[in-house]
């Protein structure tokens, strides 16, 4: 016990008169209790019957209300048994004839419920039959605080009192009888609640009984409380509702006509019932996407016409004239926003935001009815359709609603517009500039998204002027938040339409203007308007006429706002100011605003003490500055030189800073064509260098991309400097940060080309470090191009001669032990050597490595296969017969690897004269059996090799005379031969991909559906889609024609069936190699090869037979390889949903990948296709659109006959004594699969009410071994 609390103490304090004593000692339990106080098991009893009876009988309100708020958290410091005698006493005070007692015990068990641990179940069964009991005999004023503790009762404990649901749901019904409305209304969402847990056949009791039987027979009051019970019931269990919807909707649609709600004389009581039935489709439309989708169309058009609801108000229609004939003294549009309905009852909002947000639900989830929603509200047909109306408030089209005069209505309309443009597109990061965004400094770097817009966005197209006018207009409202908001969906639609609104900037320059000189104006607002500002001058050509001609309009703004004190402001100005510039230098009176951008941006560059952001954001775009207007590189230079000068002498001053020192070094790398004198550059010089030690990778980075800049500028930069710049690079040369090698590589070479008296330093300093780097086996890519390129040009200057440098890089080898890649990487670089070598030294060096391939030693030989491979790219050695001789005599060697070497070199060499040594590889296919394969893995080199853009290509040129050799072969008995005459085919497609596609086409189609030769050819065209290059007219045709061999033919005969398995294997490939590759060729038919993929997830009895193996019988599935393809087709069509290039979006019917899913997860499909699908389901829990569907699916997921007897299954093998550890093994990574795929469902909105899940995590998962529940979570 803590020292401050004494129970005694406590015990004398409660019962002292004075009511400061007891309050004062109330406080103390609170605060002892929140520090985390143990009470003895003695004294728990006592202390809550002591709090619960100052509660419930003090005559002190400040005594009560402390007692009160006691109970949260004493209630998980007592037994159950102490706080059951508490409910009781409490509970009778629920009928206390003073309002008071009973509010004080209405919150008091509101506290219990809320804060007691979820095991004192006894203790809640207790409160809920007490609830029963006092329900059935109160008053209604009563009814209605009992009625408040019993939903949140059930909220929390719903799952647990499966004895008092049927007596709950019969009082809660008889409930719904009484005349009160307001017990009426708190009995309906009490019954939603429980509706969460009840069982199947109480819950139909309630859907059949009072639901539709009562909308069916109702009128008045009891049809308006059906209705209200309907849509609270579809919000809480909207689930278990799908299964009842056929009968439903119908009734709902039937009662929301003008003709039902005639009936209805209140005008009140009609809109509650519109407004009711609407929230019912907002739920239903989340919660049953599959048993709602007949429905949809009358759905939207019951929105449609509800969110133009307005009856009590006519619109005018004076504010259709031009927009720049609007001025602040007569803006009617403004006066009409302001007005309001005479009617203060008017509640017709409700219904125009209830169809706003149904609206919102229905596109957000169901992107598949896109194209009918656009047509419905915002396309081309509903603007000539409003233009048919007598009066402006009865247009319906989306855009027209915009001028709604309720303020969170109409935010509600303009989020249903910003959900239809996000529905409109799918953005991914542009792979091409993300590279480059980080040192071009470009301020709309971080809008190089590749924006793919849906077919749907031709609607958008139509009638984007009727839209840019209609948000214009709601922009001038007076409310800041509508303002901003405006601005946010022109942002949107900015991004959707691309470039489209350039000719609309005019249009925006008025209300830009506006807004940014207004006085009221918020920093909020201003910040929004620069950013679509700068989205708009960003999607413009620098060349757009229109955009020249706002500079001068324009620019005066942005140039304010630069000025501005509040630093997002001036950030976003000045980020505008950076995309302004290149437009500015073609704009009139160019010379004049240049100059007048210049002052500005550089009086933010020289001031000091400035925020972080708005320091980079001037540096960068000085640069941006300088870049356009400082460099005769643009037709003209702008600026003159003492501005450049005083500009340069600015960033050198700014390196000094730590925090600066990256931005100028990026500013600096734009800036490359601008003149800079040899005094700055070399002070420049001098300090970059010296960060070349700095701990900092960024900053590294940053420096030897400025440095090569620097370099490469036509002055003549010191030779001390240079110096200094090889010392300072040198540590960076190691393979630890390849890319940072790979940057200082070329930095080096650059100082070559700048100055040839360099060579020495480097071959004094530096080539060290480029044999070390040589020997690591990690070399590959860039840096060893740029290592090979940096060789080329030291060769010709070095003083040690060629046959010192070739065998100083040929020592690299030593010590390096039996390392391909470190072979290949010496190999290529003493390649390039010798290709500027003459020609006797060229024949020496080639003798040298023709007698390495003689060696005995297999590293020895392997380097000089590799080395006459290497160098025959480049030289012509196909009359050396000795060399290809001594190639393909290692043909015969007994290491695999050498083997495999000499055909890669043959393949190279090919390369290098093709014209003679391509006839002979062709010729030696057909007629050397036993080196068939090895030669076509040369023949497969030499194609990717080849340059598909050369057109005089050698081996391009020869693509009939190669397609017919390997469609020769293409049927071969070898599997092996198959599978890289496949590989050849795809590279050959590749380079004439008009000609090549189309012969194996034709040859598919003569070959049938169960030939060796067609699964090849379908496996060629997955090596070919694959290639970054691959593209020609009719691809997707011929996409079409391969991937319908993902269907099983009809009518075949089971040995048939087992035939053709390789061919629908090999096209379910191709399906995933042109989703990950090249996700657009397959896009417009998604939805067919859909439909066939996942026709080959299912099991197919045919393909299963059992195999005698004497003591038992053993099964064998020769469908379990096809069904993983399938299943890790979905799986890659699942990660776009994360990278963006989402085709399941497209095609929207998670629905169907997730109930394919919840059956690959049964045991028949085979434990890798379990684990993949439980991964798989986890990707599904974190895609927002499909959450829906995986809600929807649990029950069956988790049932008897699915995970419940997976579980339980492999829970008995894992125990059993005599399962041997490799298949535990298998075993517990199955279940940790399942586990974690239950964690991300639990993470799921609104799965803590369903009833499948939380019966799963209470009864099947504590089933699991505590070890493997530990792993789960661990891993988790």
């Amino acid at each position: 016990m803590s020292k401050k609390w004494d129970y005694l103490t406590f015990r004398e304090e409660m019962k002292d008169p004075d009511p400061d004593k007891p309050h004062q000692a109330l406080f103390d339990l609170n605060q002892e209790l929140e520090k985390g106080v143990v009470l003895d098991e003695g004294v728990q009893k006592h202390v809550f019957q002591d709090v619960v009876k100052q509660a419930l009988e003090s005559s002190h309100s400040d005594v009560q209300g402390a007692a009160v708020k006691c109970i949260p958290a004493l209630v998980k410091k007592v037994k159950e048994t102490f706080i059951a005698d508490g409910i009781e006493r409490l509970s009778e005070k629920l009928t206390a004839t003073k309002k008071e007692h009973r509010d004080i015990a209405t919150i008091s068990l509101k506290y219990i419920v809320d804060n007691a641990p979820s095991t004192y179940k006894e203790c809640m069964h207790t409160l809920a039959f007490r609830l029963v009991k006092l329900m059935r005999a109160s008053t209604d004023e009563i009814k209605l605080d009992i009625m408040d503790v019993t939903t949140d009762l059930l909220r929390r404990f719903g799952g647990i009192l499966t004895l008092e649901h049927e007596q709950l749901q019969s009082v809660l019904i008889s409930a719904l009888g009484s005349s009160n409305q307001s017990v009426r209304k708190r009995a309906i969402n009490c019954l939603a609640v429980l509706s969460v847990h009840t069982s199947d056949a109480l819950f139909q009791g309630v859907i059949t009984g009072e639901v539709i039987a009562g909308i069916e027979r109702a009128s008045g009051d009891s049809l308006r409380k059906c209705i209200q019970l309907c849509s609270t019931i579809s919000r809480t269990a909207g689930q278990r509702v799908g299964a009842f919807l056929a009968q439903i909707m119908p009734l709902l649609l039937a009662n929301i006509t003008e003709e039902s709600l005639g009936k209805i004389e209140d005008d009140g009581e009609r809109n509650e019932v519109r407004e009711n039935i609407l929230h019912a489709f907002e739920s239903l439309i989340v919660r049953c996407p599959q048993q709602v989708t007949p429905f949809l169309e009358e759905i939207v058009g019951v929105c449609k016409e509800g969110m133009s609801y307005d009856p009590y108000y006519d619109y005018d229609d004076g504010e259709d004239e031009e927009m720049e004939e609007f001025d602040d003294e007569e803006d009617d549009y403004q006066d009409m926003l302001e007005a309001e309905a005479d009617d203060d009852d008017d509640v017709s909002w409700k219904v125009r935001k209830a169809s706003a947000k149904c609206l919102s639900a229905l596109i957000t989830s169901r992107s598949d009815c896109l194209d009918y929603v656009y047509k419905a509200i915002c396309s081309k047909e509903a603007k000539e359709l409003d233009t048919k109306a007598e009066s402006p408030s009865d247009r319906k089209c989306l855009p027209e609603r915009f001028k709604e005069r309720e303020e969170s209505v109409r935010l509600d309309i303009f989020k249903v517009f910003a959900d239809l443009l996000k529905a409109t597109q799918i953005s991914t990061a542009d792979k091409s500039q993300a590279h480059t965004s980080g040192m071009s400094g470009s301020y709309s770097a971080s809008f190089h998204m590749k924006v793919e817009s849906r077919p749907e966005v031709r609607n958008l197209l139509e009638v984007k002027d009727f839209i840019v006018d209609s948000i214009i207009k709601a922009s001038r409202d007076k409310s800041m938040k509508i303002k901003t908001t405006c601005f946010m969906l022109l942002k949107s639609l900015s991004c959707v339409l691309k470039g489209e609104l350039e000719g609309s900037i005019r249009k925006f320059l008025k209300v830009i203007k506006d807004t940014l000189s207004a006085k009221d104006t918020t920093s909020a607002l201003k910040t929004e308007v620069l950013q679509f500002l700068l989205l708009i001058i960003a999607s413009c050509s620098s060349g757009s006429p229109e955009a020249q001609q706002v500079v001068p309009e324009l620019l005066p703004l942005v140039l304010t706002c630069v000025t501005d004190r509040y630093y997002k402001i001036t950030s976003e100005a000045l980020r505008v100011c950076g995309e302004l510039a290149p437009v500015v230098v073609r704009a009139p009176d160019a010379q004049q605003r240049s100059v007048q951008l210049f002052d500005a941006v550089f009086d933010r560059l020289s001031t000091p003490d400035v925020d972080q952001e708005v320091k980079d954001c001037t540096i960068a775009t000085m640069g941006h500055i300088l870049r356009h207007a400082g460099s005769q590189a643009h037709s003209k230079q702008y600026l003159s030189s003492d501005m450049v000068t005083k500009s340069f002498k600015q960033y050198l001053a700014l390196l000094s800073s730590d925090y600066s020192r990256v931005p100028v070094l990026k500013a600096l790398t734009l800036t490359k064509s601008v003149d800079m004198e040899t005094d700055t550059l070399n002070k420049f010089i001098t300090e970059i260098s010296t960060f070349l030690r700095k701990a900092s990778r960024p900053l590294r980075q940053a420096s030897l991309h400025c440095l090569k800049t620097l370099v490469e500028r036509k002055n003549n930069v010191k030779p001390d400097l240079l110096k200094q710049i090889l010392v300072e690079l040198t540590p960076l040369l190691t393979d630890v940060d390849l890319h940072l090698s790979h940057l200082a590589i070329d930095l080096c070479d650059a100082v070559l080309k700048s100055s040839r008296d360099m060579a020495p330093v480097v071959e004094s300093h530096v080539l060290g470090k480029f044999i070390e780097l040589l020997k690591s086996p990690l070399l590959q890519g860039s840096a060893l191009e740029s290592l090979e390129n940096v060789f080329v040009t030291f060769w010709p200057l070095c003083t040690m001669g060629y046959h010192p440098l070739l065998q100083k890089v040929i020592s690299a080898a030593e010590n390096t032990g039996d390392n391909r890649q470190v072979l290949s990487s010496i190999a290529a670089v003493t390649a390039r050597i010798t290709s500027l070598a003459s020609e006797d030294q060229q024949a020496k060096t080639i003798e040298q490595y023709i007698s390495y391939i003689g060696d005995k030693n297999s590293k020895t030989c392997s380097m000089g296969i590799a080395c006459l491979g290497e160098i025959g790219k480049y030289v012509n050695i196909s009359s050396n017969q000795r060399a290809l001789g001594a190639i393909k005599m290692q043909f015969e060697h007994s290491e695999e690897d050498v083997k495999t070497l000499a055909s890669i070199s043959l393949g190279k060499i090919t390369v290098g004269s093709p014209e003679n040594l391509l006839p002979q590889l062709l010729g030696s296919i057909d007629t050397d059996e036993k080196s068939r394969y090895l030669l076509f893995r040369a023949l497969k080199e030499a194609l990717a090799r080849s340059n598909a853009l050369n057109d005089f290509d050698p081996i391009k040129n020869k693509h009939n005379t190669i397609l017919k050799a390997c469609l020769a072969y293409a049927g071969s008995p070898d599997e092996g031969i198959r599978n890289i005459v496949s590989e050849c085919l795809g590279k050959l497609a590749s380079l004439e991909p008009d000609v090549v596609p189309r012969g194996m086409h034709e040859t598919a189609v003569t070959s049938g559906t169960v030939c060796d030769t067609t699964a090849t050819i379908i496996t060629a065209m997955k090596y070919a889609v694959s290639e970054a290059g691959f593209r020609y007219e009719k691809l997707e045709e011929d996409m079409e024609f391969f991937l319908s061999y993902i269907t099983k033919p009809e009518g075949i005969d089971k040995e048939t069936n087992l035939a053709n398995v390789k061919i629908r294997r090999a096209a379910v490939q191709l399906l995933t190699s042109a989703v990950h590759s090249k996700p657009d060729v397959v896009r417009l038919n998604l939805q067919k090869y859909m439909k066939d993929l996942l026709s080959q997830c299912v099991v197919d009895s045919e393909l299963v037979r059992s195999v005698n193996l004497g003591p038992f019988m053993h099964k064998v599935d020769d469908g379990l390889e096809l069904r993983k393809s399938a299943f890790e087709c979905i799986d890659i069509l699942l990660d776009g949903s994360f990278s963006g290039d989402s085709l399941l979006d497209y095609l929207n019917d998670y629905m169907t990948v997730a109930s394919t899913l919840v059956m690959g997860m049964q045991a028949n499909q085979g434990q890798d296709i379990q684990v993949l699908c439980f991964i798989m389901f986890s990707k599904l829990c974190r895609i927002s659109r499909a959450q829906v569907a995986v809600l929807s699916l649990l029950e069956s997921a988790l049932g008897e006959t699915s995970l419940t007897k997976v579980v339980s299954t492999n829970v008995a093998r894992y125990i059993k004594e005599n399962t041997v550890q490799q298949d535990k093994d298998k075993i517990a990574d199955l279940l940790i699969a399942m586990l974690k795929t239950i964690h991300a469902l639990q993470k799921v909105p609104s799965s803590d009410e369903n009833i499948a899940l939380d019966k799963f995590l209470t009864q099947v998962v504590p089933t699991i071994p505590e070890d493997i529940r530990e792993r789960a979570s661990a891993r988790d």
